[in-house]
């Protein structure tokens, strides 16, 4: 199934006239000109996206030639032809996450931190890899913390105020914790 065909096909309100007639009947040209008030040559232009994209066929009838909606298109959800163009989103993700390692090593150097991004998603990136440093089943005494952090940027304190309002960390009992 082409989802995004079919989206597209779909997203003129002729067309989903057009479609939401052929659900209810089959119809020439001229009865769905006449009813949707639309020029015999709009219809046809219509038509021809909406077979391209499967979800209308024809069959001939004499002189005529008769539209329907394809039984098999009537009955898929919306959930199923959004989920059909999973694919696409597979390679999205790829995309986002070579993006993501490009934004990070440009922000560490020799595996110190040379600045904090300003932008919100680059931040929570770059504090998200500085957190993966801190055990997660291990509570840190401030000093501790702060030694650990300064052996990957210069103002651990800072470090540790951004981690925390991100909620990568969180302090109990006087001792720090990755989340």
């Amino acid at each position: 199934m082409q989802s995004l065909t079919i989206l597209k096909a779909l997203s003129d309100e002729s067309r989903l006239n057009i479609f939401r007639l052929l659900l209810e009947r089959d119809a020439y040209i001229e009865v769905i000109s006449e009813r949707l008030k639309l020029a015999p040559s709009t219809v046809s232009f219509h038509l021809k996206k909406l077979v391209e994209a499967g979800l209308v066929s024809s069959k001939k009838d004499q002189y005529y030639t008769i539209y329907f909606a394809v039984p098999d298109f009537a009955e898929v959800s919306l959930k199923n032809l959004v989920l059909g163009a999973g694919v696409k989103l597979k390679e999205q993700d790829k995309v986002e996450e070579q993006y993501k390692e490009k934004v990070l090593k440009s922000f560490f150097k020799y595996g110190k931190l040379t600045k904090i991004p300003s932008q919100k998603m680059k931040r929570e990136w770059v504090l998200a890899r500085v957190s993966e440093n801190l055990a997660s089943n291990k509570t840190y005494s401030l000093a501790d913390l702060k030694s650990l952090l300064n052996e990957i940027y210069p103002d651990p304190g800072l470090l540790i105020t951004e981690m925390s309002a991100a909620g990568l960390i969180e302090l109990q009992n006087n001792k720090y914790k990755r989340t």
